[in-house]
């Protein structure tokens, strides 16, 4: 899984180059890549609003989402909002969590690649919100099919 800034066609470049094959955008502008270009596979959004919190149907439909991108064989997922700071970084973080890995470790894993990320904003989410979605994540997504997938971000 991979974050960053919102997927226009001028970072088309660095995705080709990063052989991302789907992208998840999790921002408020709808998306502006399109399946079939370069390796591009699928391209979902899910709009969040910044600073909110994510309601728990959203939440549900981002990670599913998400869940089935990873678990793509030799999928490489781009995970964006717009700046790449907020919202792209909880969704991740409530992904790692929900697939069992720790609160921490997982806010770890995101700022060691993203140090500008905010993974598990206080606005974002609340622990209401995180013990569903770790509910959810053991009964849905374990055991991972793909864990490498995850413990590489």
């Amino acid at each position: 899984m991979y974050l960053g800034p919102f997927a226009s066609p001028a970072r088309m470049v660095q995705l080709s180059e990063a052989s991302i094959t789907h992208v998840l955008n999790v921002g408020e502008a709808p998306s502006v890549l399109a399946t079939g270009r370069d390796a591009i596979r699928e391209v979902a959004w899910h709009p969040i609003v910044d600073l909110e919190r994510i309601p728990f149907e959203t939440a549900i439909t981002c990670l599913e989402t998400l869940h089935r991108m990873v678990c793509v064989p030799e999928s490489r997922v781009y995970v964006h909002c717009v700046a790449g700071w907020n919202r792209s970084p909880t969704v991740v973080w409530l992904y790692l969590v929900a697939c069992g890995i720790e609160k921490a470790t997982a806010r770890k894993l995101i700022e060691r690649n993203a140090p500008d990320a905010v993974p598990c904003h206080s606005k974002l989410i609340d622990d209401t919100l995180v013990e569903a979605v770790r509910r959810h994540g053991k009964a849905h997504f374990l055991p991972h099919r793909r864990p490498k997938a995850i413990a590489g971000i």
